[in-house]
């Protein structure tokens, strides 16, 4: 017994604590790879709540967190997790955070709660409205702007270990064009970008990103990779190698024969 309590109280050093939502992750269907979880369960619930987690990344301090589905635990700061449709006792449930911890969690059973940041926790096999259920709170400090290019990747196989990405894909292009990624590293903040395969986004801050040397069929002429209007990034293309004076991250896909050796992502 003792044990068991010192396990569920330890947490390491707070330096290296998750950041929330960064480092957070929701799974119905087991623990995902790469993260350390609780398990979130209510064995009264038919539903398939036996293989649900609540995680964060396995290179982070434990953060202490405990889950009870029969009351909060005194001494430590609880957020009840309820579904007030739901009829299988989700009203004693509740996830708990050390007393000291810097997450200040609030529940919402009706959609993300617009102030904060939030994770979905989906079942999707509960036929109870869990799809509108969401753990929110304030984002904790730590994350930092990526500095480019050092914290970026452009990666031409699927997305690299230790980087958040997004997908870069041109659908007309048949030369393994769907499983690029331009990446930021893991600690960093995200930097809200999209990739738009059919013009630039309205209300963002676009570059075109397009290989003259690519024929008119593979419409590499209306690609863009979109960031917020304020953000500190402000991109340049060039199809024709390394533009002097600045920083550039080469995007190269190999398998494409139109000239892709030289391309190449400024600042």
């Amino acid at each position: 017994m003792i044990i068991f309590f010192l396990a569920l109280f330890v947490v390491a050093s707070c330096d290296n604590l998750p950041i929330w939502p960064h480092d957070f992750k929701w799974s119905s269907a087991g623990k995902p790879i790469g993260y350390d979880c609780i398990q979130i369960e209510e064995a009264a619930d038919p539903h398939t709540w036996h293989d649900n987690y609540f995680c964060w990344r396995n290179y982070r301090s434990n953060p202490g967190l405990v889950w009870r589905s029969w009351g909060a635990v005194p001494g430590m700061k609880c957020t009840q997790i309820h579904e007030l449709s739901d009829p299988h006792t989700w009203t004693d449930n509740y996830l708990c955070t050390p007393g000291d911890s810097p997450y200040d969690f609030s529940w919402s059973s009706a959609g993300p709660i617009s102030s904060q940041s939030c994770i979905q926790w989906l079942e999707a096999a509960d036929p109870h409205t869990w799809h509108d259920n969401y753990l929110c709170g304030t984002p904790t400090i730590g994350l930092y702007d990526p500095i480019f290019p050092e914290d970026f990747w452009f990666s031409s196989y699927n997305p690299p270990h230790g980087y958040d990405c997004i997908r870069i894909m041109e659908p007309s292009d048949p030369h393994t064009w769907d499983d690029n990624y331009f990446c930021w590293r893991w600690g960093a903040k995200d930097p809200l970008m999209k990739w738009k395969y059919n013009g630039p986004e309205p209300g963002m801050k676009c570059t075109q990103i397009v290989e003259a040397a690519n024929p008119a069929s593979h419409t590499w002429h209306d690609n863009y990779l979109c960031v917020p209007q304020d953000s500190y990034l402000d991109f340049t293309w060039s199809s024709a190698g390394q533009i002097p004076g600045k920083s550039c991250l080469q995007w190269l896909e190999s398998a494409d024969p139109y000239t892709w050796n030289d391309n190449f992502l400024c600042m």
